[in-house]
C-alpha cells in the first residue's frame, strides 16, 4: 500500500475510533458530575481569546490529532493489515502517543489564560506520573515476544495470550492506560475545577480537532492493550479485523467502567500512586516475567 492510501486509511480508522469512543463515553459517563473529556465541546463557533499566542494556540489541537494518527500507523488489525510494520513499533507508539501531552501543553500555554496555564502544568505532571510504570507494563510483553514489533508481539501470543501469563502487567497497563488517556479517575487536565481545560478554550474547527484527538486517544491506547495482552487479531471463526475491533472495544469498555469505580484523584495523589505503588509493581512484574522466560514459559522460538 502506498503512502497516500495508507494515510487515508489511518485517518478513516482514527475518525471511526474517535466516534466509537465518543458514543461509549457519552453513554456511560453522561450522568457523572465529573465528565472530563466526555464533556461536549464548543464546536458551534470560534472562541476569541485576544491574548492567545498566534502560533502556539492553534498548534495545540493540530499536534494532538497528528499524534493519534501517527500512533495508529503501527496498530495491526491483521497480519497484513497495518500501516507500517516497524521493527520498533511499540517504542514508536509510546513516543507518538505522548505527543498529545505536547499538544495539551502548547494549547494550554498558548491560550495565555489562568485555566490554560493550569492545563499545561497538570498535563506535564500527569506525563511524569505515568511514563515509568507504563513503560514497565510494556516491557513484559516485549521480553516474551523478544521484539518491539507489534506484529511479532501478536504472533508470539498464538495459543496463549499474555493476559494469562502476565496478569500483573495487564492490571498495570489498565492503571497507566487510564492516566495516559486522561480518563477518570485521572482527569485533572480536564477537571471541572478549571472549566474542563482546553475543551472550554477552543471553538470551531479547533474544538473538533480536540474532540477527535482526545476521543481517538482512548481508542489507540485500548487497541495497543489488545495487541500487548489479548492476542490482537487472533481468534477462532471470525476474521482477524473483527477480533481486533471486538478486543479494542472490550478494552475501551473496561477502561471506562473501571475509571468510574474510583473518585477523581489530584495530581499529588496520582504522583504518589505512581511512584509508591505502580512503579514497584511494574519492577516486580519484570522480575516475574524474567523468571517465566528462564523456565521457558511463553517464549516462542
Amino acid at each position: 500500500m502506498g503512502v497516500i492510501p495508507t494515510a487515508l486509511a489511518v485517518i478513516m480508522v482514527v475518525l471511526a475510533g474517535a466516534g466509537l469512543t465518543h458514543l461509549v463515553e457519552r453513554g456511560l459517563v453522561r450522568s457523572r458530575k465529573e465528565q472530563g473529556i466526555a464533556m461536549p465541546v464548543r464546536a458551534g463557533k470560534e472562541i476569541d481569546i485576544p491574548q492567545a499566542d498566534r502560533w502556539m494556540y492553534p498548534a495545540g489541537p493540530v499536534s494532538a490529532l497528528f499524534a493519534i494518527a501517527a500512533a495508529m500507523v503501527v496498530i495491526p488489525f491483521g497480519r497484513d493489515l497495518v500501516g507500517a510494520d516497524l521493527g520498533i513499533g511499540v517504542f514508536y507508539f509510546i513516543v507518538m502517543v505522548d505527543f498529545t501531552v505536547l499538544g495539551l501543553a502548547m494549547g494550554g500555554w498558548g491560550a495565555n489564560t489562568p485555566h490554560g496555564t493550569e492545563v499545561y502544568y497538570r498535563a506535564v505532571a500527569q506525563l511524569v506520573a505515568y511514563v515509568v510504570p507504563l513503560g514497565l507494563a510494556y516491557i513484559g510483553a516485549i521480553m516474551m515476544a523478544q521484539s518491539l514489533s507489534t506484529i511479532r508481539i501478536v504472533e508470539a501470543q498464538s495459543g496463549l495470550w499474555y493476559i494469562v501469563l502476565q496478569p500483573i502487567g495487564f492490571l498495570l497497563y489498565l492503571a497507566t492506560g487510564l492516566m495516559q488517556s486522561f480518563r477518570a479517575p485521572f482527569l485533572e487536565p480536564f477537571s471541572s475545577t478549571i472549566d474542563h481545560g482546553v475543551l472550554s478554550l477552543y471553538g470551531g474547527w479547533k474544538a473538533w480537532y480536540w474532540r477527535i484527538a482526545m476521543s481517538g486517544l482512548l481508542f489507540v491506547v485500548s487497541a495497543m492493550g489488545a495487541v500487548l495482552f489479548l492476542g490482537g487479531w487472533q481468534g477462532p471463526l471470525l476474521p482477524g479485523p473483527v477480533w481486533m475491533l471486538l478486543k479494542t472495544g472490550a478494552m475501551m469498555l473496561l477502561f471506562t467502567w473501571l475509571g468510574a469505580k474510583f473518585r477523581p484523584m489530584t495530581t499529588d495523589e496520582m504522583l504518589q500512586l505512581s511512584w509508591k505503588i505502580l512503579t514497584p509493581v511494574g519492577l516486580a512484574n519484570v522480575l516475574v516475567v524474567g523468571g517465566l522466560i528462564l523456565l521457558g514459559v511463553g517464549v516462542k522460538q
